[in-house]
């Protein structure tokens, strides 16, 4: 029987590219929302299996309420985050909708507490995922897979680097988590950086660099680490041009929206103007070490993941997901990322076959 998938901010860079997918790609229905009607009929006006198109507000329980109302399940694509924050789970949670979320907005909102969310999905029964996109989403895919190869996993590292142009909500973000502490995984135990932000986490010498935080989403947002694993590092990088526009504005009090969203125009230019300077696309690596048995010789393993477009390797990776979840009837409940409730190797077949390489698996 067809589901209907909602797909909320579809007018954004992540999310047309995944209502496109979606359309080409599933028997299901689709209703589409954002905050401009008028432009999201001026961009779908010719898709059969596109029942109905509304206009939401992202920041309003009411406005999300309606929308849910009419469908089976919500993929949120909608940003900037930060100015709605969990509101958009937390409506799914009241009204038992399946929730998918393309960004980490239930990751980054660390003052709400993690676990109570985690806890009232469980109590309605519902599943929820977040950072379903490259990051963490697949970068947790990666975690999984060695955690399921080896019986004991010495060690693993997770690399991404990435470079497209962001989009007006996507600079908002990157700015404010420029903010942001940050924690490292270290022998077994989460260390906080005293003075560590995401700006610790970005490249700084051009095209790439090799000085790099190795940083996590704090503890209380790893709801189910693989216990198996003894030490985890990731390191995160984008290109040197743009890392240094994030480090310029990085000292300026970004507390007033308008100074942010001034700042961020100029963030998204330098995005833009970066295409020239480095490789576009995403990358993906991760290099493991771990014994088969408790008595076995440790071995290694490499997994690349490349992919030209990033938007587009987002998009495609939520719409495999999202395909598997409507598919499957997965009995678990609460908060996840798709690398925890998804086969790593069935995600990663289909991705070779969708513009992905793919390499190690």
């Amino acid at each position: 029987m067809a589901k209907t998938i909602g797909i909320l901010g579809a007018s954004g860079a992540v999310g047309k590219k995944l209502t496109k997918e979606l359309l080409g790609n599933t028997k299901n229905n689709v209703v589409i929302a954002g905050r401009k009607e008028k432009k999201l009929r001026e961009i779908y006006n010719k898709f059969d299996k596109i029942i109905d198109i509304c206009s939401v507000d992202a920041g309003s329980k009411k406005s999300l309420k309606k929308f849910y109302s009419k469908i089976d399940m919500v993929v949120n694509c909608s940003g900037p985050t930060h100015t709605f924050k969990t509101l958009p789970a937390e409506a799914a949670i009241e009204e038992t909708i399946p929730y998918v979320e393309s960004g980490m907005s239930i990751l980054n909102e660390c003052d709400k507490n993690i676990q109570e969310i985690n806890q009232n999905a469980k109590g309605k029964g519902i599943l929820m995922v977040t950072g379903a996109g490259v990051f963490p989403g697949l970068s947790r895919v990666l975690l999984e897979l060695a955690s399921r190869r080896f019986v004991k996993v010495d060690n693993v590292k997770v690399s991404v680097i990435f470079n497209d142009p962001l989009s007006m909500g996507s600079a908002v973000d990157m700015l404010l988590e420029s903010r942001k502490p940050v924690e490292v995984f270290e022998n077994g135990q989460w260390i906080i950086q005293k003075l560590g932000s995401m700006r610790d986490v970005v490249c700084f010498a051009p095209p790439f660099n090799n000085q790099h935080v190795f940083a996590s989403p704090p503890a209380d947002t790893q709801l189910h680490f693989p216990t198996n694993i003894q030490n985890f590092t990731l390191k995160l990088g984008t290109p040197g041009f743009l890392s240094d526009i994030v480090v310029l504005v990085h000292s300026i009090n970004t507390a007033n929206y308008r100074l942010t969203e001034l700042l961020a125009r100029y963030l998204k230019y330098a995005s833009q103007i970066n295409q020239y300077l480095a490789p576009r696309g995403l990358a993906i690596r991760m290099d493991a070490a771990g014994k088969k048995s408790n008595n076995a010789v440790s071995e290694k393993m490499v997994v690349n993941l490349q992919h030209p477009d990033t938007f587009v390797a987002t998009a495609t990776a939520i719409a495999c997901g999202v395909n598997f979840l409507l598919e499957n009837n997965l009995k678990k409940t609460g908060l996840f990322t798709f690398g925890e409730i998804i086969d790593p190797i069935w995600l990663l077949k289909k991705l070779q076959s969708k513009q992905f390489l793919v390499t190690g698996i």
